[in-house]
């Protein structure tokens, strides 16, 4: 894991220092100099969820608490799109210039980030725009390396997409647990102004805050989408192909 924290700390950093003005080889010395002294300071040995605060005051109007008789049991960075769909391209121009984007569903694969939120609740609420910003493909070579260099196979600890009947559905099998859930919206509520050093202000771009609950599965009961990144369709469907899949990154908190 802490190889795992070093990654995602380049990754942060790198982007941080994209607008330096050292030369490559410089920068990416420098990069590793801050990397290391960062993890002199953190300890990842612990990867205990009892001190992590769900980040509800961020917003205008808060989500509704946990139920009281659930635990935080995983905590996942989530990276994917969120999908989107138009009338179709041999309908008039007229009524897609005017027509707004429906949504579909969404799909992405879930990053274990216990043992980071465990430790750094700021480095955390980083990520999402970490690897929001990052390609989908190069995602999927990290977490391919990083099974390799620490001996997991749990980095990838699931996946979420919406099943045949149009519902949330979150698969964490890959934890190495049972855990799985089909969901239903209980509360929404607009994600707030972003704070970031990484990235600029969102506008209207970050997808809403949510919190589901479970209509079946094993394991877990609820889960809440905070501190996302980008997700937003497009204001009109002027443009647009039938289908248009948007990039976003979020932080899934599980109860159970």
């Amino acid at each position: 894991m802490r190889v795992l924290a070093g990654l995602f700390l380049f990754l942060a950093i790198v982007l941080v220092d994209a607008t330096s003005s050292l030369p490559g080889p410089l920068r990416l010395a420098a990069t590793f100099s801050r990397i290391s002294n960062e993890l002199d300071h953190i300890s990842l040995g612990n990867c205990s969820l009892a001190n992590a605060t769900l980040p509800l005051n961020d917003t205008k109007t808060k989500l509704p608490n946990p139920s009281s008789n659930l635990n935080l049991k995983y905590i996942a960075l989530g990276r994917g799109t969120q999908n989107y769909s138009c009338p179709s391209l041999s309908d008039s121009h007229n009524s897609r210039n005017t027509s707004k984007p429906t949504a579909t569903g969404a799909a992405a694969t879930l990053f274990d980030a216990s043992c980071i939120a465990s430790q750094s609740l700021t480095l955390l609420h980083e990520m999402p725009v970490v690897i929001g910003g990052t390609p989908l493909g190069s995602l999927a070579l990290l977490a391919e390396l990083l099974s390799h260099t620490t001996n997991s196979s749990d980095l990838i600890i699931g996946e979420h997409y919406f099943n045949a009947a149009g519902d949330p559905f979150f698969n964490l099998k890959l934890s190495g647990s049972n855990a799985w859930m089909v969901t239903k919206k209980d509360a929404s509520v607009t994600a707030p102004k972003r704070v970031s050093h990484i990235a600029a202000d969102n506008g209207d771009e970050d997808v809403a805050w949510l919190r589901l609950s479970s209509t079946d599965g094993h394991g877990i009961k609820e889960v809440y989408r905070v501190m996302t990144f980008e997700g937003s369709p497009p204001s009109t469907c002027a443009g647009q192909n039938d289908t248009i899949l948007v990039d976003y990154a979020a932080e899934y908190w599980f109860y159970g």
